[in-house]
């Protein structure tokens, strides 16, 4: 553990004492999704990286989401403002088949700013201008894998280009020695851009085959496979700013196939085909303000349907989901007040009307003080309600989960060179869902999806941003989470999710360009989690990723990269009795033009 803050504090140091002075004539860095990752990278990688987000990975083939400590069900991602969903289950909510390449750098959105979002929290992803640029990209490392990638885009007139995208990546072995991973993706995107308008349309792929020995809480003594197919249509437009007056809309065709299996369980093995299909449209938008009034307002709408079968199959569903936000604004010199309404309808369910409000005081011209309540509400997935194996079983009798948050805080612009955000959060959940464990040897022993009740949360987030010169970012947050319910204060002996999260969380990332040629990137991350009694190997968690980066001066069109994950090689484990993947080491080269 020394060696790890050494190395560290190290490359933190040499960044801000040299920066300025090493500045001159090196080109700024450019943050991208895709800043601390290779270009082909998914999106699970790019989550790692940033700030306030929480990836809790089954080596890299499946990936947890989790914001402010909330379990995957109460986060997930959205396209340009359009939520993405899975009625299937919320463990596939981290997955967007395009590659990190050609995608903003994500904002996390809470309070007031997640409107239409998932129950916690939503990251959110736009797409990148269309450049023209073409991009090779091949690269491997350890545990054999091996990847490559094709980006080419074309300008057809100064405000009208397309794109082409596709890749594959495999690797095996990556915990335990049977879960390899194969990835293949491809893809279209043609975008219309001109002043403050901007159109997307977009049509990728995705399959994923790999081995989920140990995953999803089954014994980590039976094989198991599982095979994804993820398709997605997406149309989006926007036009003016959307930190002033904007309209900004979208549609999106998602379905999601997922096949597992556990070949060796019963007489003929354990094998589930479920197949997901949801339809949604969003607009939103802001009026011109007049005499300090405007509206801030949002609709959306979803079809969710699942066909499911198989050894514990979900059965056959289909369901709508429709919102409507509305937002007045007032601002003042120094006071800014937002209070309203945001309304949730339901297939079958009586609606819903969760107030919203915010505030902001301009203290000082870089000093504001800020404060909001909202509420939210989501249904159980069909997972929740209605799996069947002999290692989970589901629960008929949830209901629709909702939270009440409260944040208050402090942010500031000091200088050009700094940004700095403070905040303590609490939030109510109600009928709040988690998955259970018996004392081992007990009968029905199994992961049992229960509501558990009202749940308190209580936290603190601190975030900074420090830009001592253009070639230098450095970001550090700090986030605490008290809950104030245990497995065992509800007879259990272990959670999996709700209840087993981090209760410290300390996060830094840095990209520097030293010398033109050089970008060096690196993420380190430190986590203290709540007791278990299924895991092994500590409560301390050290996750760390570097990447260096090296354009020949005479080879401007070439970019050698050199990867490292987890680097300091740790074992804790993320989730509870499940080994995390080991050490990785890559290499890639990359061409542009």
């Amino acid at each position: 553990m020394k060696t790890i803050f050494i190395t560290t504090a190290a490359l933190f140091t040499a960044g801000a004492l040299y920066a300025e002075e090493l500045s001159t004539n090196i080109p700024p860095i450019v943050v991208t999704a895709a800043a601390q990752t290779a270009g082909n990278a998914a999106i699970h990688e790019v989550l790692r990286a940033e700030p306030g987000v929480v990836l809790n990975s089954q080596g890299g083939s499946q990936n947890d989401l989790s914001v402010r400590g909330s379990t995957f069900s109460g986060a997930g991602l959205s396209l340009g403002g359009m939520t993405l969903r899975n009625p299937q289950t919320e463990h596939f909510n981290a997955e967007l088949p395009v590659p990190a390449a050609m995608l903003s750098r994500p904002s996390v959105r809470t309070g007031l700013d997640n409107q239409g979002g998932h129950l916690t929290g939503t990251v959110n992803f736009d797409m990148l201008p269309i450049t023209g640029k073409k991009q090779v990209e091949t690269g491997f490392g350890s545990d054999h894998r091996d990847w490559q990638s094709l980006l080419v885009q074309h300008m057809l007139t100064k405000e009208l280009g397309l794109g082409v995208f596709g890749g594959r990546e495999s690797a095996e072995g990556v915990d335990y020695k049977d879960n390899d991973y194969d990835r293949n993706y491809a893809g279209g995107h043609t975008q219309y851009r001109k002043d403050d308008t901007q159109v997307d349309v977009l049509a990728a792929h995705q399959e994923k085959k790999f081995g989920a020995r140990g995953y999803y809480g089954v014994t980590d003594t039976i094989p198991a496979n599982e095979k994804t197919e993820d398709t997605l249509v997406y149309l989006a437009a926007r036009k003016g700013d959307l930190n002033a007056d904007y309209l900004r809309g979208g549609v999106s065709w998602h379905e999601f196939h997922d096949d597992y299996k556990l070949p060796t369980v019963g007489p003929t093995g354990y094998r589930n085909q479920h197949r997901s299909q949801v339809s949604s449209a969003f607009f939103d938008g802001r009026t011109l303000e007049v005499n300090g009034w405007a509206l801030g307002w949002r609709t959306d709408a979803d079809q969710e349907r699942i066909d499911s079968d198989g050894s514990g199959g979900l059965g056959h569903h289909h369901r709508e989901h429709g919102g409507i936000s509305l937002l007045p604004q007032w601002q003042g010199d120094r006071l800014k007040v937002t209070a309203g309404v945001r309304s949730e309808f339901f297939t079958d369910e009586s609606p819903y009307y969760l107030p919203q409000a915010g505030a902001e005081y301009l203290l000082s011209d870089n000093l504001t003080a800020f404060a909001s309540y909202t509420e939210t509400v989501r249904l159980p997935s069909y997972t929740e309600l209605n799996y069947n194996s002999p290692f989970s079983l589901g629960n008929t009798g949830l209901q629709p989960q909702t939270e009440q948050q409260t944040e208050t805080g402090f942010k500031g612009v000091p200088s050009e060179f700094m940004d700095w955000k403070v905040a303590a959060f609490y939030r109510r959940s109600h009928n709040t869902v988690d998955w259970l464990h018996k004392m081992p040897g007990a009968p029905g022993a199994t992961w049992n999806a229960r509501n558990i009740g009202s749940l308190d949360v209580y936290g603190t987030e601190a975030q900074l941003g420090w830009y001592p010169a253009q070639n230098v970012e450095m970001q550090f947050s700090y986030t605490w989470i008290y809950k104030d319910k245990e497995a065992s204060d509800l007879g259990w002996h272990a959670s999996r999710y709700a209840l087993d999260y981090p209760e410290h969380l300390a996060q830094a990332s840095l990209l520097w360009r030293p010398v033109k040629p050089v970008e060096i990137g690196t993420v380190q991350s430190l986590r203290w989690q709540t007791d278990n009694e299924v895991r092994e190997n500590g409560r301390l968690g050290a996750d760390s990723s570097f990447v260096v980066r090296f354009t020949p001066p005479k080879a401007d069109y070439a970019t050698l990269s050199f990867l490292l994950n987890n680097a300091w090689d740790d074992a804790f484990q993320t989730f509870p009795g499940q080994r995390p993947p080991e050490r990785f080491a890559g290499v890639s080269l990359t061409l542009t033009w």
